[in-house]
């Protein structure tokens, strides 16, 4: 994982009963683990502590947990791995880029390839779209569909991030109550161009 997904900077495997069953050997989060996993559990917490710090959760699904640090100091991504009662956590690096589109599918792949027999694997993407060629053309030559399936996981991360309470509403009162001008400028154009994409 760490390999294709370097933003991933540690990770720690527990089991349902939050016992550290693997850990990279720069993160000591065994005190720690058994409240992050108590809380996602939960399904209602609102901030976990992980190695002296302090994240704000944004996601918190039976196999999904996504947090972050309103400090820069990272992020928390963990996915259950599939078919067994262990999960996955991984810090994140403050400056990843695009982490809240990119780290949990890395993550969620990573945990299903820990599944035994698994088949999934991480995907290396080899097709050429340079300007003489468009996605359509490349599909089709394929026989496949052109939706991409990590843009296809982006969209759910977004759905699933619209939906949480603590997710874009919470964002969006906010800005409101702050009373923040460029916010909500902002807000209204990303509102225009969703309605025209959508209704026009």
């Amino acid at each position: 994982m760490q390999k294709h997904y370097s933003d991933a900077t540690e990770v720690v495997v527990i089991n349902n009963k939050a016992k550290v069953l693997h850990s990279t050997s720069n993160w000591n989060v065994s005190k720690d683990v058994k409240g992050v996993f108590a809380s996602w559990s939960s399904g209602n917490a609102q901030f976990v502590n992980m190695d002296g710090i302090r994240y704000s959760v944004l996601q918190m699904e039976p196999e999904r947990f996504i947090a972050t640090n309103r400090k820069k100091k990272g992020h928390l991504v963990g996915s259950s791995i599939p078919g067994t009662d262990m999960y996955l956590i991984a810090h994140i690096r403050p400056k990843a880029k695009g982490w809240m589109h990119m780290a949990y599918p890395a993550i969620a792949r990573a945990a299903a390839m820990m599944t035994k027999g698994s088949k999934s694997q991480f995907i290396e993407t080899e097709i050429d779209v340079s300007d003489s060629n468009d996605l359509a053309e490349v599909s089709n030559r394929l026989g496949q569909p052109s939706i991409d399936p990590n843009l296809k996981a982006e969209v759910e991360f977004f759905l699933d991030w619209i939906k949480n309470p603590e997710g874009l509403g919470s964002y969006l009162l906010h800005s409101l109550q702050e009373n923040d001008p460029y916010r909500i400028s902002k807000l209204a154009e990303i509102y225009n161009e969703l309605y025209r994409i959508f209704y026009t």
